[in-house]
């Protein structure tokens, strides 16, 4: 039984190395296009993490503000109640309305401690301070367990989605060679086919090996 034709060999070469390099480039799109997905995914993570950063920051803004307000009043109230109390042990005349207004002093002094986060109470130069910068990190720690308040991670791992992605989509290039030069040996009467069938395998093997290592690391 005689051998095939060797020109027949390379044609169905030709025909399977076509339709491997059509599959193959078909499959690195359809990876690219997940990639782009993912990126698409991280970018919507990004905006919701904007926004939740945004109204965290401004709900500890208001807090500290609170706080801040409380503190002073606190200090304010409870100094002038020391004073009329002072007063009255200096003039124990003093008139009965002093106890009314110390007695309201007292109960605003109260009040205004009660708005405070008392952790974050301290003494500074002898008067009560509110101390912000441990509240904020603090605040800003509990809230980042809870949900993401940093963009960043999120728009680093868009970026390198998408930079990925476009570099597989560049992988149809060495494709769409391959398969030109494949089609050029299959249906031309060109000279040397089987340096076409070659150049043609070099380029499918370099594109191949590129997108395994992109789309697996």
């Amino acid at each position: 039984m005689n051998s095939a034709d060797p020109s027949e060999r390379l044609k169905t070469l030709l025909s399977i190395l076509i339709a491997l390099t059509a599959v193959t480039a078909a499959l690195v799109a359809w990876q690219a296009s997940r990639v782009g997905l993912k990126a698409t995914s991280a970018d919507g993570k990004a905006l919701t993490a904007a926004m939740d950063e945004a109204s965290t920051g401004m709900v500890i803004a208001a807090t500290a503000f609170t706080n801040r307000v409380g503190v002073r009043d606190f200090a304010l109230h409870r100094e002038n109640a020391r004073i009329l109390k002072k007063e009255y042990n200096v003039h124990p005349g003093t008139p009965s309305t002093w106890l009314e207004e110390w007695q309201s002093e007292m109960i605003r002094a109260k009040a205004s401690y009660s708005l405070l986060a008392p952790d974050y109470l301290i003494s500074r130069d002898g008067h009560p301070a509110f101390d912000e910068e441990r509240f904020r990190a603090r605040a800003r720690a509990e809230a980042a367990a809870v949900k993401a308040v940093d963009p960043a991670p999120f728009l680093a791992a868009s970026s390198s989605h998408r930079l990925n992605a476009r570099r597989l989509v560049e992988l149809n290039v060495l494709f769409s060679l391959a398969l030109f030069l494949f089609t050029v040996a299959l249906k031309s009467e060109v000279r040397r086919k089987p340096v076409w069938t070659a150049a043609g395998i070099v380029l499918y093997l370099v594109a191949t090996g590129i997108s395994a290592v992109r789309i697996l690391f």
